[in-house]
Parts: C-alpha cells; sequence; structure tokens
C-alpha cells in the first residue's frame, strides 16, 4: 500500500521534541530574500538551529523560501502546523496509517503538492505529511526535507562552513578533505543504515540527521558494560516526540564514538529504550543507536545515497597558542 510508508515518518525527527530548547529557534540564514538557484554543484546556504539542526530553504507551490531541517530518517517531507496555516488552499486527507514517533502514535494527515523546489531542483506533485502540534513547533521551522526528497541524491553538509548541496551523484571536489568512509544501506524507509563502534564495539545505526542528539538503546549500553546504576550516569530531560508522548532517559559518556576511521570522544549519549527502536525491527536484547546531528556539529560530510558511503572530515584542526 502507498500510504505503508507513513507509518515510519518521522521516524528521527520524533525525537527533536527531547532536545528542543525552550525558546522558538531561528536558524542563522541571511535576512535578504533568497531565490532558489539552477540545479548545479554550487554550495547554498546552510542554516544551523541553536539545537544544531541543519536547515535549508524550500519552496512549496512556488513560495517564498521556507525553513525546512534535513532529515535523513524521516522517510516523508512534512509541513509543520505553522506553515500549513499559511496555506489554506491545501487540500487534506487522513493518512490509513499512524505516525510513529519517538514515544508513540498518532493519527495524520497528508496532501500533494503541486511542487516543491530544492537546491535548483523541482519534485512535481509529491505527497507530503501534514503533522499535527506538538512539542517540535518550538524549533519555529516551516518542515522537514525528508527521505522522499533527498535519498536519490549525494548531499554534502559543511556544517562549520554552513554550507550544503543536493547533486544527483557524486560532484568533483565533494570528498576532498573527507578521509573516513562506511558504506550504508537504505531500509524499507530510505533511511541510511550502518555499522559504527562505541567504545570500540560495534553496533547497528540508523543515520539521523534530524535528531540533536544521538540516542542508544539499553542493549547497545550493556554492549559497552553500563548498567542503569553504573557510575557516570545521570537521570536527563524525558525524550518527548512528535506524537507528545514521552519517555524518560538517563544521560551517558563516551570515550569513543567512530564511523569508519572517523573518530568522535568525549561526547555524550543519551539511553532509553525507545518504542521506536521496535518500529525499526530491533528487539530490546539488540543494540542500536540513532546517530544525530551532534556527532558530526564540527564536520563536513557526504552522504552519498547513490553509492551507499557515507564520507566525513575530521574535525578542525585547534587554532595555534597565542605566543
Amino acid at each position: 500500500m502507498a500510504l505503508t510508508r507513513y507509518r515510519y515518518s518521522l521516524v528521527a525527527f520524533g525525537l527533536l521534541g527531547a532536545l528542543v530548547v525552550a525558546e522558538q529557534a531561528r536558524a542563522t540564514f541571511t535576512e535578504q530574500p533568497v531565490t532558489i538557484a539552477a540545479p548545479s554543484a554550487t554550495m547554498q546556504p546552510l542554516g544551523i538551529l541553536p539545537s544544531g539542526h541543519p536547515v535549508v530553504q524550500v519552496s512549496i507551490d512556488g513560495s517564498a523560501p521556507k525553513r525546512f531541517v534535513i532529515d535523513t530518517a524521516a522517510s516523508s517531507t512534512t509541513i509543520m502546523p505553522k506553515l500549513r496555516a499559511e496555506m489554506p488552499g491545501l487540500v487534506a486527507k487522513l493518512s490509513d496509517d499512524p505516525l510513529n514517533g519517538a514515544g508513540g502514535r498518532t493519527d495524520v494527515e497528508t496532501t500533494v503538492a503541486k511542487k516543491v523546489e530544492v537546491a535548483g531542483h523541482v519534485f512535481h506533485s509529491p505527497e507530503l505529511m501534514l503533522l499535527p502540534p506538538g512539542p517540535t513547533d518550538h524549533l519555529g521551522v516551516d518542515g522537514i526535507l525528508g527521505a522522499d526528497i533527498i535519498a536519490d541524491f549525494a548531499v554534502e553538509m559543511d556544517m562549520p562552513g554552513r554550507r550544503w548541496r543536493m547533486t544527483p551523484k557524486l560532484e568533483a571536489g565533494m570528498l576532498e578533505g573527507l578521509n573516513a568512509s562506511v558504506p550504508f544501506v537504505l531500509d524499507d524507509m530510505r533511511a541510511p543504515r550502518l555499522t559504527i563502534r562505541l567504545n570500540g564495539v560495534e553496533v547497528p545505526a540508523i543515520l539521523d540527521t534530524g535528531a540533536r542528539g544521538t540516542i542508544i538503546n539499553w542493549a547497545a549500553a550493556k554492549s559497552i558494560g553500563l548498567s542503569p546504576d553504573s557510575p557516570g550516569l545521570a537521570k536527563a530531560s524525558d525524550i518527548k516526540g512528535a506524537t507528545n508522548h514521552a519517555m524518560p532517559s538517563v544521560e551517558a559518556p563516551i570515550d569513543a564514538l567512530t564511523i569508519g576511521d572517523a573518530n568522535v570522544e568525549g561526547r555524550k549519549v543519551r539511553v532509553a529504550d525507545l518504542p521506536i527502536f521496535k518500529v525499526l525491527g530491533f528487539t530490546l536484547q539488540q543494540p542500536a543507536v540513532i546517530l544525530g546531528i551532534d556527532m558530526f556539529a564540527d564536520r563536513r560530510f557526504v552522504i552519498d545515497h547513490p553509492g551507499l558511503r557515507l564520507h566525513i572530515s575530521p574535525p578542525p584542526a585547534p587554532a595555534p597558542k597565542q605566543p
């Protein structure tokens, strides 16, 4: 059934509500009007929310550019309630399948747009999800750019440089300086699945640029020697997703998270047995990780969907000490 994919939409974006800042988070785009560029390898502006989420310019049905979070683990491009209110001409219908967010399920509606324009590419008659009101509204963005749009392209994001591009295949220069590379597969929702290492232990992961923080289940935590009574764990805020449900979590430090040859050191992860892990096909006994954008905040990386590889730069060199 065509709408089956919506059962799993916003797998990752549902996590945003747990980690969103209390104030409305405005991306750091220039205030000057922006025109959607012609398709090319030219880099486009990339906004970064205070929460760390990457935000790009998207036009719906010829509108002025709107602000959408790039979410590699959301199967469907999605319109937030505020933007929906600004587009009264949208014709909505109830989806046959509910939305599975980080903490639970809720009914959703969909609509068919005339066209979506992003990074110079035009997509005609896409079916978009209409997200109900929820914690993610505090992000202050207009929508979510999902796998239905981006998963046919090579997507480059330069987080420190605040630039990005989306090309049908790898372009010259895209991989310059990206010395770590790891294969991935696209699952039924077209989310990238790969193997990473936590403190040297291999665990399966979902690459999720729509999740502010990396989240592991308790099976993954136990694989690296952590238990609920381990020293160093701290109670964290509940994870509230797009569905308004909440799940308790704890925060744990890790020595290193390794993606291919790229090491991310000295970070913390959330630990929680979210219902979404079951939706993703993991049992309580199977280690699993939702790999968030926090692990890429100081990197440039390329998600080569056609080539099924993730390429990552090393972290920037530390600034020289002043004499």
